[in-house]
């Protein structure tokens, strides 16, 4: 009668555990085990121009929450990033860090360097806006959503 409650216990603990994504096969092996759903990522990335069309290297951007109540407003930096020599920029962010009231701000902090001074500016990032791609990593199919945020950037008035 023990053996029969012991086989029917294991079974069903056996059941429940697989089918809440636990495995004690593979263990020993060197590959890594993947478990559940694979989550989607989101990308942010894009093209820093100046008004002309040209690429800026070395300009700043962050992506950046911003709270606001009718006492104060809260700044949270997400992420930070400068432009590399084709201008392009590019974040990754996943479901559970995607908030609200999230702005793409770009700044100059070279100066002179890169083609001269430019203005900051500030950009609404809207995530229901994202396309969903699909793709091939790992010989797993995934799925990720990108954004394509370019900026053109102006140049400060001389003085």
């Amino acid at each position: 009668m023990k053996v029969r409650f012991n086989r029917w216990y294991h079974a069903v603990l056996t059941t429940l555990l697989a089918m809440l994504g636990f495995s004690c096969d593979g263990l020993d092996s060197e590959e890594p085990v993947m478990y559940g759903a694979l989550t989607p990522h989101f990308y942010i990335n894009g093209t820093v121009t100046d008004q002309t069309g040209t690429p800026i290297e070395g300009i700043k951007t962050s992506l950046k929450q911003v709270t606001k109540s009718d006492d104060f407003t809260h700044v949270s930096n997400l992420d930070s990033m400068q432009t590399n020599e084709m201008g392009l920029y590019e974040f990754q962010c996943t479901p559970w860090s995607i908030l609200r009231d999230v702005k793409l701000i770009v700044e100059d902090i070279d100066g002179e360097a890169h083609g001269g001074e430019f203005l900051s500016d500030t950009l609404d990032v809207d995530f229901d806006k994202a396309e969903l791609k699909k793709g091939v990593k790992n010989s797993l199919d995934v799925h990720y959503y990108q954004m394509v945020q370019d900026v053109k950037m102006m140049r400060k008035p001389e003085k």
